[in-house]
């Protein structure tokens, strides 16, 4: 008896020393933290979209907020196919562009998962869902998102990059007044 518990004891040390090794080899190399600063000086926009509760068509909107080195527009989409509603466009410059995207690595703009989750559009449905972006030339260098009832993607300060991005469109509070979320 005592050697076949000795032998028991034998295969788990080998079982458990075959999984250290085998653990030690799935490590990947952490993904290098983006630079938010050093895309002030180029195309890269950053975007907020607020998609509002889930409602009929006719009801449903969203806000768009792009922030880029020139120019900060604010639209409000209507329906599911995203028709244009109202367009503002305001002038920006460089200097401000570089300071609103210091202001955002702070809150944590890109930190999150690197999780796709194929249908948010569920997510919160009596809630709103909140999407941050970093695109260049077309195509996402950075998306995370988030809802007003938690969870999803985006791990930065939520309430602080919401507040960032309204504050880059004047008269943020008057343009978005008819907005029914």
């Amino acid at each position: 008896m005592r050697y076949f518990i000795g032998f028991l004891i034998a295969i788990g040390l080998i079982v458990l020393l075959f999984v250290i090794i085998l653990k030690s080899f799935g490590h990947s190399t952490p993904q290098k933290q983006i630079d938010l600063a050093s895309y002030a000086s180029s195309n890269a926009i950053v975007q907020l979209t607020i998609d509002g509760p889930v409602t009929a068509d006719q009801n449903h909107q969203q806000v768009q907020i792009s922030v880029g080195q020139t120019e900060t527009t604010f639209q409000i989409l209507q329906g599911y196919q995203g028709m244009v509603a109202t367009n503002k466009t305001f002038a920006n410059n460089e200097a401000s562009y570089s300071a609103f995207l210091q202001a955002l690595a702070v809150a944590g703009f890109t930190d999150g998962n690197k999780v796709n989750i194929p249908d948010k559009e569920g997510y919160c449905a009596a809630g709103e869902r909140y999407t941050f972006e970093l695109i260049q030339t077309g195509s996402d260098i950075e998306n995370y998102w988030t809802t007003s009832c938690g969870g999803g993607t985006y791990k930065g300060n939520a309430s602080q990059t919401l507040a960032l991005f309204e504050a880059q469109v004047p008269n943020y509070s008057n343009l978005a007044s008819n907005l029914q979320f």
